[in-house]
C-alpha cells in the first residue's frame, strides 16, 4: 500500500505547480517556517474535507490515520508535536482517501518543500 500511496503522491506533486521551498540557516529554522506557512495556507482554506489520511513515522513503519480534517486544523501544534515533525523527525502529510486533496511538508537535505493541492 505504502508504494502505491508514494507513487499517486509523487505523480500529483510533480504536476502541481503550488510548491514552496522553505529554507533557513538550519533544520530548526526550516520547522520554525513549515510550521508557519502550514498555518497561514489552513487559514486560507475556505472548505474544508471533513476525512483525510494523516501518514506519520513510528520507528520501522508508517501509520495512515483516518482522522477529522477540521480536528487536525484544530489542533495542528499538539500534532506536530505527537508526530515528531517539531523536531525534524520525519515528513507531515495529509492527504484524501483519494489522493483528491493533499497537504504535504516533505524534508529534503538542503530545505523543506510544502505541496498542497485540491484545497480552495
Amino acid at each position: 500500500m505504502f508504494a502505491v500511496i508514494v507513487r499517486v503522491q509523487s505523480d500529483c506533486l510533480h504536476t502541481k505547480e503550488n510548491k514552496i521551498q522553505l529554507q533557513g540557516d538550519s533544520y530548526k529554522e526550516h520547522i520554525q517556517k513549515s510550521i508557519q506557512l502550514l498555518n497561514d495556507t489552513i487559514d486560507n482554506i475556505e472548505v474544508i474535507p471533513k476525512q483525510g489520511r494523516l501518514l506519520f513515522f513510528r520507528e520501522n513503519e508508517i501509520e495512515a490515520v483516518l482522522v477529522n480534517v477540521n480536528e487536525v486544523f484544530s489542533h495542528l501544534n499538539e500534532i506536530i508535536e505527537l508526530t515528531k515533525f517539531s523536531v525534524g523527525y520525519g515528513d507531515f502529510i495529509l492527504v484524501a482517501e483519494d489522493f483528491n486533496f493533499g497537504l504535504c511538508i516533505e524534508r529534503t537535505e538542503y530545505f523543506y518543500e510544502l505541496s498542497v493541492w485540491g484545497l480552495s
